[in-house]
């Protein structure tokens, strides 16, 4: 029987530590190819170009590569974190893709966003969703900065992973992040349980599949 789920923290990772090793691991990741079927996947749901928004982008891999991928060249990404021993390496990051000049990196929470409303062109976030303290407030201001009719996706990790699943991440994690790994898979939501929260919220009619190692919730901000 699958665990209730535990929520893992509101508090972001903060050591530089912690970041570094996490910056290694998406590395990794980034390098053996497995962000390029979610980058493809986010563009298949409708993030293609324009001025994006990414929630908790970490060492900043994730939306570098959405930009790199980006339909035009005028296209710009601004991130928002809670960590500043992450927005440094996303900067640093964002440096060595040669995109700093189109990247905007803030320090702040997702759950009180420091933007104009109807501001962007999409939303993306991966691998926090589940870091959420108050998920319901969040997509409020998802909702709240997207201009009408624009995309969102959000892809995380899901909590009923198969142990073949689960065992492959973990050959691909560094040991000190293993246990902070298996902290967020029972934090993480299932696909009935995301799908409950956005018809609680001004994102309803999104749509929330799984994936092989997570699931992705997807959507437009409704035209007035």
């Amino acid at each position: 029987m699958l665990q209730a789920r535990i929520p893992e923290t509101d508090e972001a990772l903060q050591s530089a530590e912690v970041a570094l090793a996490y910056d290694q691991m998406q590395r990794h990741i980034r390098d053996h190819g497995w962000l390029r079927e979610k980058i493809e996947l986010v563009r298949s749901l409708g993030v293609r170009a324009g001025h994006v928004l990414e929630l908790g982008p970490g060492p900043g891999y994730f939306g570098l590569e959405w930009l790199r991928a980006a339909d035009t060249p005028q296209s710009r990404l601004t991130a928002l974190d809670l960590a500043e021993q992450m927005l440094a390496l996303a900067q640093r990051n964002a440096q060595d893709y040669g995109l700093a000049a189109r990247c905007h990196y803030q320090l702040g929470n997702c759950e009180h966003m420091p933007f104009e409303a109807q501001g962007f062109d999409g939303v993306i976030s991966h691998s926090s969703l589940h870091e959420w303290a108050q998920p319901q407030r969040v997509l409020a201001e998802i909702h709240r900065v997207l201009k009408p009719g624009a995309p969102f996706c959000i892809v995380d990790l899901r909590r009923d992973l198969s142990r073949e699943a689960v065992a492959f991440m973990r050959t691909n994690i560094p040991m000190e992040m293993r246990k902070g790994f298996a902290n967020s898979v029972r934090a993480a939501y299932t696909e009935a349980e995301l799908s409950a929260l956005l018809q609680d919220s001004p994102l309803a009619g999104a749509t929330v599949q799984n994936l092989q190692l997570g699931l992705v919730a997807s959507g437009h901000r409704a035209q007035p």
